[in-house]
């Protein structure tokens, strides 16, 4: 969408009351936002829905690195040692939420904004084999964020198993070396699980105290805010992905 036909559209959304129903009514190409989900795997790289931007090369869910034209530059980044596949990483367009925050629309702006699961910030990647063919996707919560924020991300999880059902098996782990409870919290989950289709899901959950980490500042007494992990990490392969 030009930044003109966006403009002359959320200008009749304002004059028809500012809904999504009525951006829709004045011809907006889309009525939900960009989406990881909307992947599909098992089909080549190069025929990806999007509207996504700021391609790189993926560090295993971290920022990205060596940046990309496009999913069909994945073999510029290196295999990954635990998948075998290339990672991809990627932002979803966002360039109407900043029209819609120009013109007061602050409902499309939220809706529209950012890269997300769900309510969740995340950085999201391909997964992509030396076949071309996108083989699964990962999303993992971005710890750059404000502390209340980041706090809650480990709840991510109950969000991705319900927006990817399937059959989940999930194990708690205790917590070792060092690990402890973020007041009377902790969480440790590793999940896997098998989807409709074949797909296969993996889902790790933590919320704890790192070794080394605490509330309060041993030497000082101080509070210390946001001295512990949470966060959630979500990857789904295709049905016909072997794992190496």
């Amino acid at each position: 969408m030009t930044a003109s036909r966006v403009f002359c559209v959320l200008a009749a959304t304002v004059l028809m009351g500012g809904s999504l129903a009525s951006a829709q009514e004045a011809g907006f190409d889309r009525s939900e936002p960009p989406d990881v989900l909307d992947l599909r795997l098992g089909e080549a790289a190069t025929a990806q829905p999007g509207p996504f931007r700021e391609y790189a090369c993926g560090t295993n869910g971290g920022p990205p690195a060596k940046r990309l034209a496009g999913f069909g530059d994945y073999a510029a980044c290196a295999v990954e040692p635990g998948t075998g596949l290339h990672e991809v990483t990627f932002r979803y367009d966002d360039e109407l939420e900043y029209y819609a925050l120009a013109m007061n629309l602050t409902p499309i702006a939220e809706r529209f904004g950012g890269t997300r699961f769900g309510s969740f910030p995340v950085i999201v990647s391909a997964l992509i084999g030396d076949d071309g063919v996108v083989h699964g996707f990962r999303a993992v919560t971005d710890d750059r964020l404000p502390i209340r924020e980041r706090r809650a991300a480990y709840t991510m999880s109950i969000l991705a198993k319900s927006r990817v059902p399937g059959e989940w098996v999930c194990e708690q782990l205790p917590l070792v070396d060092g690990e402890t409870a973020v007041g009377r919290s902790a969480v440790k989950e590793d999940c896997t699980g098998r989807a409709s289709d074949g797909s296969r899901m993996v889902l790790k959950t933590r919320f704890f105290h790192r070794k080394g980490q605490s509330q309060i500042d041993p030497h000082s007494g101080d509070v210390r805010e946001g001295y512990y992990e949470s966060s959630a990490r979500l990857e789904v392969f295709d049905a016909g992905w072997v794992e190496p």
